[in-house]
Parts: structure tokens; C-alpha cells; sequence
């Protein structure tokens, strides 16, 4: 290869890093765009400062410029946002946001070096770059750094460590803290409970227990009241998270809740969990065997991320983040249609965007809206079954040293 051009491999990921952090931080500093506030931002930064001053974390409903919102996170999340509140106490809100916004793109960032790494160097690494850079500017991606949402925060803690980025940090350990920030990434202790049977590795499964436990005994010990009230009473109170029936709910139970006269919703959503459970375990299950690369590994644990995202109460639009790695995984094993796919729905795609939505007018949609707003739902459907029948990888892609113990 030419030298040129190995300098042009070499030095991608640090170029699409650039490109996007200066296009999204300028970006978010133009006025007329509602970057300027974030708003979830604002409720994480009210949520720390009542965690530490021992006021009432999730009986508040705090201010915001639209409407009141609970602290619906963990206390560890709390312990988390932490830096937020102390940034904003010294620099103000405006500059804590960039900041915040910087953070979810660098995650981003590691996210990509995690992919490339994944994949043999040379124009597999380019275009898992470009590929990465287009995704970050996807509909998903935007709206939490519009919202000033932690979902980028989570998904490179669980990429990271599945991808073994940093493999001094014991396998698990960061999946485990990200689920002590929020509770739906503990769906990724299938994986791991997989890699014990499949391979007789308990490392992973010990790890994300090692780090929830540790982090939540950690927000326990700092605030014992807000602890024994998220546990025993918030986590039980799905209501605080919006109404399920939403237009930009993706998931099951949003589907069915938009169909009020339908007696045996809380049955069919249950029923529809087992089954989305079982498929991406079967997908998960025929992908190890398939192979023991990073790019196996990578590719079923996004195949989990499924799990919470169609079988969550709610699923907002921008927690829908993994469809780009998902993307990105399926183009490297041979699945290019469910590749362009997971890009087109991401970006013209995203129906539930451009729906009429609110005020309970998703109770009078015609067909063709229904089925549109659930485009992720029924993409992700497809997926597994497609995984499940053909997890082959391309020839392309060099087997490389399996995950540690």
C-alpha cells in the first residue's frame, strides 16, 4: 500500500473525532438551536446537588424550562452528575454544557477506536471511521446531546469493556458501573452469563456484579435515605418515566398502548419479552459459536442492547444510540442490507420523529402510522431472525486473540 495512503488509515479515527467534536460543539452554540439548554442536563445537575444536601432526591419535581421532572436514576447516578453541579457552581450552566456535550462526543470517540480495533486495519478501519462519523450525527445521537442525555456516557462504558479497550480493567467491571448509573444495562448480564456457559468464563459475570454492587453500596453509604427510597419505592414507579403510548416510545409496550381497548396488553407484552429474550439469546448463542473475535463479541452484545430497548416500559427515541454500533457490527459479518438499514433508520427513517404526536392523538392514528412508528421495533425484529439464521462473518475479517478470562 502506499505510504500515503497508510498515513490516511492511520490517522482517521483521530481526523473523525476532530470533524465531529468541532461540528457538534459549534454546532451547539448556535442560538437558535434548543442547545443552548439541555434540559435533561438540568435535572441531573439539580438531582446531585439534592443527593449531597440530603434534600428529597425523587420526591421533587424539579424546575426545568418546560415542566417539572423527577430524578429517575439511581443514587449512583447521582454520584455521577456530581461533576456537573460542581462545574456549574464555577463556570455556569452554559459552559458545563459544552462541556457535557464534548464528553458524549469523546465517548463516541472511544467508541469508534473500540469498533476499529475490531476489524482488520487498513480500509476496514476507514470505513468503520466514516461510517462511525455519519452515525454520530444520526438522529439517536442528536437528540441526547439535544436532551443532554447519558445514553453515548453508557453505551461506550459497555463497548468499551466488551472490546477490551482498557484490558486492565477487569471484564465486566464498567458494564457493572454503568449499570449502577442506570438500571437497563443490566440486560447485559445475559452476555456475560452466556460467555460463562459457552466458554466457562465467570470473569465477566463476577466483574458487573463487582462493579453495580460496589458503586450502589458506594451511593448506599453516602446517602442511606435516598437509597432505601429509590429501592424500595422509586423503582417500582414506572410512571415517572412519561406515558408509554408516546410517539416516540419504540417500544412493545409502547405499540400496545396505543391500542386502549386491547384487554390483554400486560399479556402480550409479557409474553412478547420471553420471546424477545429468547431470540437474542439463540442470536447471541449462534454468534459465539461462530467465531471468538472482538468483532463476535461486539456484535452480540449489541445484539443484547435489543433487549432493553424493545422490551423497556418506555424507549425513547434517543436511547436508540446502539443502532450505530449495530450498524457498523452487522456491515463487518456480511449483513451489508441490515447495515444501510440500521443508517436509513436512523436518519430518514425515523418516522416517529414526523408523526402527530401528543395529547392522545397516537390513540387515532391510521395503520400505516402505527407501523411507522414502530420502524426500530420491527428493523430489530428482523435482525435477530436474520442473525439467528446466518451469523457468519466475511472473509475479510482476520480471527484475532478471543477475551480474556
Amino acid at each position: 500500500m502506499h505510504p500515503d495512503i497508510n498515513t490516511g488509515v492511520r490517522w482517521a479515527p483521530v481526523v473523525s473525532w476532530v470533524i465531529v467534536a468541532a461540528v457538534t460543539v459549534g454546532v451547539s452554540l448556535n442560538t437558535e438551536l434548543r442547545w443552548r439548554y439541555l434540559l435533561d442536563m438540568h435535572v441531573y445537575i439539580q438531582g446531585a446537588e439534592h443527593f449531597w444536601t440530603g434534600t428529597d432526591l425523587y420526591g421533587t419535581f424539579f424546575p426545568t424550562r418546560n415542566e417539572g421532572l423527577p430524578f429517575t436514576y439511581p443514587p449512583f447516578g447521582a454520584i455521577v452528575f456530581t461533576p456537573l453541579w460542581l462545574l456549574t457552581e464555577a463556570i455556569g450552566q452554559t459552559a458545563t454544557e459544552r462541556v457535557f456535550t464534548l464528553v458524549s462526543v469523546t465517548m463516541l470517540w472511544l467508541v469508534a477506536r473500540t469498533l476499529a480495533h475490531a476489524v482488520p486495519v487498513g480500509k476496514h478501519r476507514v470505513k468503520v471511521s466514516v461510517m462511525l462519523v455519519v452515525l454520530m450525527c444520526s438522529l439517536p445521537v442528536m437528540s441526547t446531546l439535544d436532551l443532554g442525555q447519558i445514553n453515548t456516557v453508557l453505551m461506550a462504558l459497555v463497548i468499551t469493556d466488551v472490546g477490551r479497550l482498557f484490558p486492565r480493567i477487569p471484564l465486566g467491571l464498567l458494564t457493572g458501573i454503568a449499570a449502577a448509573i442506570k438500571l437497563t444495562p443490566l440486560v447485559f448480564g445475559l452476555y456475560f452469563l452466556i460467555l460463562w456457559i459457552t466458554r466457562r468464563k465467570p470473569a465477566g459475570l463476577i466483574g458487573m456484579g463487582t462493579g453495580f454492587l460496589g458503586a450502589t453500596g458506594l451511593a448506599w453509604l453516602f446517602n442511606p435515605g435516598a437509597s432505601v427510597t429509590y429501592w424500595t419505592q422509586t423503582l417500582f414507579s414506572s410512571n415517572r418515566i412519561g406515558e408509554p403510548w408516546y410517539a416516540k416510545n419504540a417500544s412493545i409496550r409502547g405499540l400496545l398502548a396505543r391500542f386502549p381497548d386491547l384487554e390483554a396488553a400486560s399479556l402480550l407484552w409479557g409474553l412478547s419479552v420471553l420471546i424477545v429474550i429468547a431470540a437474542v439469546a439463540v442470536a447471541v448463542l449462534r454468534v459465539l459459536r461462530s467465531g471468538d473475535t472482538p468483532l463476535h463479541h461486539l456484535l452480540a452484545i449489541t445484539l443484547v442492547a435489543l433487549i432493553s430497548l424493545l422490551c423497556s416500559p418506555v424507549s425513547w427515541h434517543h436511547h436508540w444510540v446502539w443502532l450505530g454500533p449495530l450498524a457498523i457490527c452487522l456491515w463487518f459479518t456480511g449483513h451489508r442490507f441490515l447495515a444501510v438499514w440500521a443508517v436509513f433508520s436512523q436518519t430518514f427513517g425515523a418516522f416517529h420523529m414526523f408523526l402527530p404526536s401528543s395529547g392522545g392523538v397516537e390513540f387515532f392514528w391510521n395503520p400505516l402510522e402505527h407501523l411507522l412508528a414502530t420502524h426500530y421495533l420491527w428493523f430489530s425484529l428482523i435482525v435477530l431472525v436474520c442473525v439467528m439464521i446466518r451469523p457468519t462473518v466475511d472473509r475479510g475479517v482476520k480471527p484475532r486473540v478471543g477475551l480474556p478470562d
